[in-house]
């Protein structure tokens, strides 16, 4: 198969194009300019990369030699912080991935894959797990764009026959994450024996490590019945302070972790637990513990130092 990836230098996009390539497919990777970790794929005979601006995706069949068969649209700006209540930004996400619907009807492309985001379904104060069915409610730009793609795309592939699937991911983590998630900065402040400052960390979580992420959208891409909407998690739940105190004792830390330091919004608690039932009905599972993931990823950071 013949993939294009969009936001290829992301964590996800870096993760999905090289699993893919040593699986043999062929890639066209989309990314805005080149950097040291595009390199592998500017060498490898059955990969390509193209350079756009997301402003400019619609053009982008002028850009790519040859046709495809399924397309993994991940880029998207202002996914942390202030940003993600940014309307204008999350609207011009909006009309940038819908203008290259478009250039994907000719490139020949059967297959669209999102990238979904639990911010969807909006703030989850239930003890229950969060499944497909349930109604979102997204109390953010970012979750109310990312929906309205999606229904976009839904949209557009029943009128062109494209099957469209989305992956909605909750808590990924792993080595080349984010400097600013919870994980990456506690565990920084951890093997410099900093204090860290936390919430009471009684919210129930769910973590899922970025190998099991990738082997889960390969898994989606190669299901000709795969539809719809899947939630992206380990399974299993717990308080975040087990996440947190598993993490102290990795690290082997002196930091004093200072619970209740930091309170809780007055809308509530929110909990990230989704129910992943749907994609592993499909014969995918989890291989990657939480324990295993966290080594990884502090052999990086202590590498990176």
């Amino acid at each position: 198969m013949r993939f294009l990836i969009t936001g290829a230098t992301s964590m996800i996009g870096l993760a999905l194009g090289k699993k893919l390539l040593e699986q043999g497919h062929q890639l066209v990777m989309v990314a805005r300019r080149m950097t040291e970790e595009l390199e592998l794929f500017t060498h490898a005979p059955n990969a390509a990369v193209v350079f756009c601006d997301m402003c400019d995706y619609g053009r982008i069949a002028d850009l790519v030699v040859g046709e495809i068969d399924t397309a993994v649209l991940l880029a998207w700006n202002g996914t942390r912080g202030e940003a993600r209540n940014d309307r204008e930004l999350q609207e011009q996400n909006i009309q940038y991935n819908k203008a290259i619907l478009d250039q994907l009807l000719k490139l020949g492309c059967s297959k669209i894959i999102t990238a979904g985001s639990q911010a969807e379904y909006g703030p989850w104060m239930s003890v229950e797990k969060i499944k497909e069915t349930d109604t979102p409610h997204p109390n953010t730009m970012y979750g109310i764009a990312k929906l309205r793609f999606y229904e976009e795309c839904c949209d557009f592939a029943s009128k062109h026959s494209i099957s469209v699937i989305e992956p909605r991911f909750f808590s990924l983590y792993g080595p080349n994450d984010y400097a600013g998630t919870l994980i990456m900065s506690v565990l920084k402040k951890m093997l410099d024996n900093q204090p860290c400052e936390l919430t009471a960390c009684i919210q129930m979580w769910d973590y899922l490590y970025i190998d099991d992420a990738i082997k889960g959208l390969v898994t989606l891409s190669g299901q000709d019945s795969a539809s719809g909407v899947y939630n992206f998690g380990y399974g299993e739940s717990a308080e975040l302070k087990q996440y947190i105190e598993t993490m102290h004792r990795l690290s082997n830390s002196h930091s004093i972790l200072n619970y209740g330091a930091i309170p809780y919004p007055k809308t509530g608690i929110v909990n990230v637990n989704p129910d992943v039932r749907k994609l592993k009905s499909l014969g995918w599972k989890p291989q990657v513990s939480f324990e295993q993931g966290i080594m990884r990823v502090i052999e990086q950071l202590q590498k990176d130092n």
